[in-house]
């Protein structure tokens, strides 16, 4: 009998020793810990692109949104939502002077709206900017887009030049590889058919070609050529400033535009 009380109180020694240590460990406070918070960065909304805008593209209000944007990396050019709330409405159809990324700040020295330098802000220094009239059933006007580069062809007729007498009509190109500013599209519909024709095309031309291009327009029918994309890197500048310098020292006697065919000056 003496021996079981032993072991009864060994048991609850051992029980109460187990308790103090359990109570113990739940009284104790955990470890604190240390959560790093980092500091707060002032930030104002400003006007962002939502997607990849290139030269002369038209600015639409899908085309922008507000963004909140670090203020020590604001420039004066950014357009803030406090500064400037209606820019969005107001530089709806602007137009893009120099390539803009998505979620980029849109910057006022880049965007050329009415009344600032519309067109000129397209101009690199040294250029012009020349609108002409082209045919109505120029084969390409449907399809030729700012930016795109073109050929322009003049279709003129020279009175009782071809055999018996008989007027002849002569079609050459005047200048290659030129940059379209601009173009007018209307859409027409014939025959039950849909179409889109541009009659006002504006092209970026240095000062000698704009007067070959005026003295041209007088002479015939300008049509214009879509180059292919993958020829708008050919160096065609030299063809085009031999036809200027013909073009300025008489191409002769009665002032005409004298035609260069492959490289080889003609009548």
């Amino acid at each position: 009998m003496k021996s079981s009380r032993i072991i009864v109180f060994g048991i609850a020694a051992v029980a109460g020793g187990l308790a103090w240590i359990v109570a113990g460990n739940l009284a104790q406070p955990p470890a604190p810990q240390v959560v790093e918070v980092a500091p707060t960065v002032p930030t104002t909304r400003v006007l962002v692109a939502r997607y990849d805008l290139g030269i002369g593209e038209r600015l639409s209000e899908a085309a922008m949104e507000w963004r909140d944007w670090p203020e020590e990396n604001i420039s004066a050019t950014f357009f803030s939502e406090g500064g400037t709330p209606n820019a969005i409405r107001d530089l709806s159809e602007g137009i893009v002077t120099s390539p803009i990324y998505a979620g980029e700040p849109i910057r006022e020295p880049v965007i050329a709206t009415a009344g600032r330098g519309f067109m000129s802000a397209l101009l690199p220094a040294g250029r012009r900017a020349v609108s002409l009239r082209v045919g109505t059933e120029s084969r390409a006007a449907g399809f030729i887009l700012p930016n795109d580069r073109i050929d322009v062809i003049l279709t003129r007729v020279e009175r009782a030049s071809g055999r018996d007498n008989s007027d002849a009509f002569l079609s050459d190109t005047i200048l290659e590889n030129i940059r379209v500013l601009a173009i007018d599209q209307t859409f027409e519909e014939r025959d039950g058919e849909q179409f889109v024709t541009g009659e006002i095309a504006t092209l970026e031309l240095s000062p000698g070609e704009a007067e070959l291009i005026a003295m041209a327009d007088e002479m015939g029918e300008l049509s214009l050529v879509l180059r292919s994309i993958a020829d708008i890197e050919e160096d065609t500048q030299d063809m085009n400033e031999e036809r200027v310098r013909s073009l300025r020292t008489g191409g002769g006697d009665s002032g005409a535009v004298r035609m260069i065919r492959f490289g080889i000056s003609g009548g």
